[in-house]
């Protein structure tokens, strides 16, 4: 089974380990392609030969590799906000192209058109299990994963990026079910560590404020400078007074949301219908509204999932009329609040999945994020 990570099988040092890693899940074909141009017709192998091989001539930096590498978009995310004293220099970042290292923070990678940016890279060594062959004959082999964490840090924000995955463990020499990572329990550790070494005070913004009543009053069945957003329901989580929701929108191929509203409205119809007002559509409507705000908003909400989209406007619909394309994607994201500090669960850590493709991952949440919060 692919692992959504770098899985080391001992590789030697230098050229060969570089290789491996240029090959593995940790890097996009798009990605090889913006570090080599013009090897458009290469296939990811023989791209990543190709950029070893230049990196060992001295055609390419490191930190040129490593540049494109923490700006690829990730799934997952989680912002903080404030300022630091200074950004310290940790572990040299590019033996991360030779060697498997040790855990801990290295860089700083520099971005040359914004000196005030600078990025980390927090590696974190997971032991992960195989059997080979069967029967009698098997055997349990070991095998190192490292898990990269991918730190943005400006002048006024820290932001940790970073893929999740599947691993095993062992019990008594058998390979346990593989089961998610959990991620959760470390992304706080990783935010302290990198606010010792940086002298810095980062909190998470109020992503429940945020998401569910400015951004949501802001654009929900709004229009702005005459552009109309598309907000959705997608999905939410949510627990009170005893009572636990879990509902999904399913099959979304329309604006209307068919799962939440789909249970808003039929609420509303049996409520008014006792009180003999289902035959006023505006009251129904206005009941439909309630129900839905109260489901999202108000139930003791602990994730919540949407998507955001804009009409396009004139002389966008010009350039995309071949492809028949009608709205601008924004962003699709999944919030975890962070309600429960105490849990064992994901609710325990403030932070976003981000869905890639047309909504670009982490990287176009965090642009997008960052400047509804005015930065």
């Amino acid at each position: 089974m692919s692992i959504n990570a770098f899985v080391d099988h001992g590789f030697p040092p230098g050229e060969e380990f570089c290789v491996q890693f240029l090959s593995s899940n940790e890097f996009t074909l798009e990605t090889l392609r913006l570090i080599s141009s013009g090897t458009g017709r290469f296939k990811k192998a023989e791209l990543a030969v190709h950029i070893a091989n230049a990196l060992e001539k001295g055609k390419l930096t490191s930190d040129e590799i490593l540049l494109a590498y923490v700006k690829q978009p990730r799934t997952w995310l989680s912002l903080k906000l404030g300022t630091c004293a200074c950004t310290s220099n940790l572990n040299y970042s590019a033996s991360l192209l030779q060697e498997f290292g040790q855990d801990g923070w290295y860089g700083p990678i520099h971005e040359p058109n914004q000196p005030k940016k600078k990025w980390y890279i927090r590696t974190y060594r997971i032991v992960d299990y195989v059997r080979r062959g069967s029967g009698t004959a098997s055997q349990l082999d070991e095998r190192y994963i490292r898990w990269s964490v991918i730190a943005e840090v400006d002048k006024d924000y820290l932001a940790l990026s970073w893929d999740g995955f599947t691993y095993s463990s062992t019990a008594d020499e058998h390979i346990e079910q593989r089961t998610q990572f959990p991620f959760w329990n470390h992304i706080p550790g990783f935010f302290n560590e990198l606010a010792n070494h940086c002298q810095a005070q980062w909190t998470h913004p109020n992503l429940h404020q945020l998401v569910l009543h400015d951004m949501w009053d802001k654009y929900l069945n709004k229009s702005i400078n005459d552009v109309r957003y598309k907000w959705k329901h997608l999905r939410i989580r949510a627990e009170a007074s005893g009572l636990f929701i879990n509902a999904h929108s399913s099959g979304i191929q329309e604006i209307d949301v068919r799962g939440l509203q789909a249970l808003s409205q039929k609420l509303a119809h049996s409520v008014l219908n006792i009180l003999g007002l289902s035959g006023e559509p505006e009251k129904i409507s206005n009941a439909e509204d309630a129900i839905l705000f109260t489901l999202i908003k108000d139930w003791g909400t602990k994730s919540y999932e949407f998507e955001l989209d804009r009409e396009l406007i004139a002389n966008e619909i010009e350039t995309e009329i071949l492809k028949e394309v009608k709205l601008k994607r924004l962003i699709k994201i999944h919030c975890y609040f962070g309600l429960k500090p105490n849990s064992k669960t994901q609710d325990s850590l403030q932070h976003l999945k981000c869905y890639s493709g047309y909504y670009g991952g982490s990287t176009r949440v965090l642009e997008f994020l960052l400047k509804e919060l005015g930065f």
